[in-house]
């Protein structure tokens, strides 16, 4: 008989539907901030170490089955400690101040202004040409960080200490962006787009650079026992790009880094952002032994029973309870409700009851007390 967390997570994340379906409420984001009392904006720039108060609050607090933990925290920032800086709000506006007073903006989309600055002074991507010798030159400069120097870096610190202290009873879990589709990050979005059809090939070769670079990052948390490596995959659906696309230039990475993740002894997941629907018969082979979506706010709407059906047992999905709608503005009740409706799907494969998107900041806490109970209670 399953007896706790851990051991209902990996039931399910291995094909078994267990005695009671897991709860694992996506609280990647903001929201485990205010629940511990803190500013989101001026305190996540701390390190592992001090993040773990924070990761303990909300799992106290709720006791879901798994810790939702993110890719990690450096233990220092330029030439002081990362708890050393200070996030100070000033009128309408934010800065990080570092221990000799020097201050630096933080935007309203979390990034610094200083980053900002440098990505502004990025190259010109306006061509075609420009474009490919871009990711030519992107290619031949390709370096990365080993596993090594990202555990000493810090980047670790927060899941090690987490496994040590609930890594038997709960499933540990770390969340991370998927090396993707977008040759040239989030500022030149419209340039990586443009380049998935100007430069297939040499997107598709940057993308396997790129997915050896994500491979040292699981390495690093594998070591330190990390039991589930999960990757959110948020410009390859279907209403992004096509199919076809997705299943000639990454596809083919991502049954390589499943199988890589697989071997480290982690459990391979996969979060979706988009109409995933034409891309379930690919992803029910791909390896990946969870699929997470997002709620039914574009222009979709997901069945999860027939998405449940259409993985044939290969693998587990996890709800899409409304975030921002429900859990942020309903009663516990309706919470309670579609919750219910959605348990359905455990009657034809396993299934994780989930909210779809990251926990809202405003969210009422009895919603999210809402959603674990109505999964525990059957």
């Amino acid at each position: 008989m399953v007896v706790n967390s851990k051991e209902r997570m990996m039931s399910a994340l291995s094909g078994s539907q267990p005695d009671v379906t897991p709860v694992a409420p996506h609280w990647w984001g903001n929201y485990k901030f205010e629940i511990a009392g803190k500013d989101y904006w001026l305190d996540c720039w701390t390190d592992g170490e001090g993040m773990l108060p924070i990761y303990r609050t909300f799992y106290e607090r709720f006791r879901p089955d798994w810790f939702h933990l993110s890719g990690g925290y450096p233990r220092r920032r330029g030439r002081f400690p990362s708890r050393d800086y200070r996030g100070v709000r000033e009128g309408e506006k934010m800065y990080l101040v570092a221990p000799d007073g020097t201050r630096d903006e933080i935007l309203a989309d979390g990034n610094l202004a200083s980053h900002k600055q440098r990505e502004r002074a990025q190259r010109d991507l306006s061509t075609t040409a420009a474009i490919r010798a871009a990711i030519d030159d992107d290619l031949a400069n390709f370096h990365y960080a080993t596993a090594d120097e990202i555990i000493a870096l810090g980047y670790t610190d927060h899941a090690a200490q987490i496994v040590r202290e609930y890594g038997d009873s709960v499933f540990i879990c770390v969340n991370v962006g998927a090396p993707g589709l977008r040759a040239f990050g989030d500022e030149r979005y419209q340039e990586s787009m443009m380049a998935l059809v100007d430069y297939p090939e040499g997107v598709t070769r940057l993308v396997e650079q790129r997915y050896r670079a994500a491979l040292e990052w699981a390495k690093a948390f594998a070591r330190v026992g990390v039991q589930g490596w999960l990757i959110s995959e948020d410009v390859a659906g279907a209403d992004t790009v096509s199919p076809r696309t997705y299943e000639q230039v990454l596809y083919p990475s991502d049954c390589w880094f499943f199988a890589q993740v697989a071997q480290l002894g982690m459990v391979p997941m996969v979060y979706f952002c988009g109409d995933v629907r034409p891309l379930i018969p690919l992803i029910r082979d791909s390896g990946a032994k969870a699929l997470l979506i997002e709620d039914n706010r574009k222009t979709f709407s997901f069945d999860v029973v027939e998405i449940v059906k259409g993985l044939a047992g290969q693998v587990c999905l996890f709800g899409n309870v409304d975030t921002t709608e429900l859990m942020l503005y309903g009663r516990p009740e309706e919470v309670e409700a579609a919750v219910r409706e959605q348990l359905r799907a455990a009657e034809y494969g396993p299934f994780v009851v989930a909210n779809g998107s990251p926990l809202a900041p405003g969210t009422p806490p009895e919603n999210v007390d809402a959603l674990i109970r109505a999964a525990r209670d059957v």
